[in-house]
């Protein structure tokens, strides 16, 4: 489940791309379970949906498919995420947009317009958590689906990785691996009107081969109880999946 980095540099772009295209064929355990949890709020219904920071549009790709009655909306700040997107459906679908916007200014351009917001894999690859959910609750009416790193206690960790072997990694560090205390976090939503938060823990269940000593990407390491220890590089990716009502 190798989660291509929110880039902090462009030049990886293509590899970027291809690393984000090949989850529109074949699905990522992480986004089955999304999927499995989102299907009886969406399926043959007809709402708006966001997903803030949306890559390539993939998650769209696949719940567009069990709720076609819906809009969807995606938008990305990196303008080629957004090109590529667009390339990637058909004209015909009316139903689905893709927007090049920062997810820091999403009440500048939203106000208060969707039933469901997504952010998926990502908020652990940005600085900071604070100011993304202060804007995806102001334009949420419903609930907030997301995916990111969390440790149970009350303890946040600023992880900075350095790819040298990528384009980006040539210049500085090249992207964030943060894990943040779940409880503070939790404690912050609630704070800005959250009225309940459902934790769900991830598990993966398959194996994934080691990539490369020289690149991140997460492989398994099977445990004596049958269990999946997820790693990326040395960091261990203890994935939670958070919805949050408003």
């Amino acid at each position: 489940m190798s989660k291509v980095r929110y880039l902090i540099g462009d030049e990886d772009k293509d590899s970027v791309i291809r690393g984000m295209k090949k989850y529109l064929e074949k699905k990522q355990e992480l986004d089955k379970f999304l999927e499995k949890l989102i299907s009886p709020l969406i399926k043959n219904k007809s709402l708006k949906i966001l997903d803030a920071c949306c890559g390539v549009g993939h998650i769209i790709y696949h719940l567009s498919k069990i709720s076609p009655k819906s809009q969807f909306v995606g938008i990305d700040k990196k303008d080629y995420l957004i090109k590529e997107a667009r390339t990637l459906f058909s004209p015909e679908q009316s139903n689905i947009v893709f927007k090049i916007s920062d997810v820091y200014k999403l009440s500048k351009y939203f106000k208060k317009k969707f039933d469901i917001t997504l952010n998926w894999k990502t908020l652990s690859w940005l600085p900071d958590y604070k100011k993304i959910m202060e804007e995806m609750i102001k334009v949420t009416k419903k609930c907030i689906f997301l995916s990111s790193l969390f440790y149970e206690g009350d303890i946040d960790f600023e992880i900075k990785v350095r790819e040298y072997k990528t384009e980006n990694g040539k210049k500085s560090f090249n992207a964030y691996y943060n894990v943040y205390s779940l409880p503070r976090f939790k404690d912050f939503c609630r704070k800005l009107g959250a009225k309940r938060i459902k934790v769900y823990n991830f598990e993966m269940p398959v194996d994934l081969p080691r990539p490369s000593l020289n690149r991140m990407g997460t492989y398994t390491v099977k445990l004596k109880n049958g269990k999946r220890l997820q790693i990326s590089g040395v960091v261990l990716m203890n994935w939670k999946i958070i919805k949050i009502e408003l």
